[in-house]
């Protein structure tokens, strides 16, 4: 009787230590849980960022910010280039006239027909090295050029040949299909690298299909290269995208797809390079569903004491990992279920979200209080918002974290006093 009375007085006194030790970590901490941003690195795994230089904060941009009010591309369907440009293989060249915007690109399909020149009529696809061939000419260089552009450079060979006489030849060049292709894209995008575009369905490859000219290729565009290399980051400037094509440089403006101001979408060709300048800040007008910006993003969520066997165990859906772009963590807290219940015992609970600055690569780790993110959601640098691959977890209380202290130190000390 005597060492039960004092295993349980023992037990007691142990108990009374964890909670006293408990609310002291409970006094301290929650008043700065929400000032908490660390960065990690390989480097300099302790690095700390206080909020005020997190990069993960959004509309801290100064001059270098993209530009939305009254956007205007300054390329239109009927201005022509700046000389500087207009050579084969660029954008467009001084021949040009039409106002089809669409260049050649090795694998594209197009049909020439010439009066009274039957040996020269038929479908051509255009060689790897940009070029054509037909019967009695060299191999002409099409690639870059519009089919306007195309009959022409057709004509004067032909005539030059003395093939045909100019007061006679009559030369059509029409697009059959427009073939994919492989540029790059680097910078302020979420995946840089080699994307395929306006890669083509079989049934729109079949050679069977009814014979018509024309084609719309509405996925060989500067936006569709943008979207395959998963959208731009926070931090690009979307007004000064640049355009490399055979060594020339081409500044475009695609600010008007977040402003609604008109943006000319620009055709590519196969080898082009696109590059994303960084404003290095993160904008918030750029965090949404767009054309060129993610549609949603992936986003993994934990809020369990104790690990579930399945996400239908841990009441996390596809609605609570799957997010459109622009959510934030106030959302995603929600989403997870780790708000509400009692409010004595929940609204000390408070959530970690981890994921990696898009501007520097390195992993930052924010604390928030739950309770404090429901209260003022729209507090500066309160409420960031999610980007792809994020992580997000939700602690207990306090009082819930002393309860189950309390409660294991019992189940571990309940064999011994049956023991005795």
């Amino acid at each position: 009787m005597k060492h039960q009375q004092t295993w349980t007085a023992t037990t007691k006194l142990l108990i009374a230590s964890l909670i006293a030790i408990g609310v002291s970590g409970c006094a301290g901490n929650p008043a700065g849980r929400h000032q908490s941003v660390h960065s990690f690195d390989n480097q300099d795994p302790a690095h700390i960022v206080t909020d005020e230089h997190s990069r993960r904060l959004t509309d801290r941009c100064e001059a270098n910010a993209t530009h939305f009010a009254g956007d205007q591309s300054f390329i239109t369907p009927n201005t022509q280039l700046p000389s500087s440009f207009r050579t084969p293989g660029s954008p467009r060249s001084t021949l040009t006239q039409s106002r089809r915007l669409l260049p050649l690109s090795p694998g594209d399909k197009v049909e020439i027909r010439i009066h009274e020149g039957e040996e020269f009529s038929g479908e051509y696809v255009v060689n790897h090295d940009g070029s054509i061939e037909l019967p009695y000419l060299p191999p002409i260089t099409v690639v870059g050029l519009d089919t306007e552009e195309v009959e022409t450079r057709l004509s004067l060979q032909l005539i030059e040949k003395q093939i045909f006489l100019a007061h006679t030849l009559r030369l059509s060049v029409r697009p059959m299909q427009w073939a994919p292709v492989m540029v790059t894209v680097s910078g302020a995008v979420f995946q840089p690298g080699r994307v395929l575009i306006n890669d083509l369905l079989p049934q729109q490859t079949d050679e069977n299909k009814t014979r018509i000219t024309g084609d719309y290729p509405t996925k060989r565009f500067l936006s569709e290269a943008l979207r395959a290399a998963a959208g731009v980051r926070p931090d690009a400037r979307v007004d000064k995208v640049i355009l490399v094509r055979d060594g020339w440089q081409q500044e475009i403006n695609l600010a008007g797809i977040f402003s609604g101001h008109q943006s000319q979408d620009v055709p590519l060709i196969a080898g082009d390079q696109i590059i994303v300048p960084s404003a290095g800040c993160l904008q918030s007008q750029l965090i949404r569903p767009t054309q060129i910006t993610p549609k949603g993003v992936r986003v993994f969520i934990s809020n369990l004491t104790d690990t579930a066997r399945n996400n239908a165990a841990a009441a996390v859906g596809k609605y609570a990992s799957s997010m459109p772009y622009g959510t934030r963590l106030l959302e995603a807290v929600v989403s997870g279920n780790c708000t509400g219940g009692t409010r004595m015992t929940n609204s000390s609970r408070y959530v970690v979200l981890v994921g990696k600055n898009p501007l520097t690569g390195q992993s930052e780790v924010i604390e928030r209080n739950i309770e404090e993110l429901l209260r003022n959601p729209d507090a500066p640098g309160l409420n960031p918002y999610l980007l792809p691959n994020d992580t997000v977890s939700c602690y207990d209380s306090t009082l819930n974290n002393i309860r189950d202290i309390a409660r294991a130190v019992v189940e571990i000390a309940s064999p011994f006093s049956i023991l005795r």
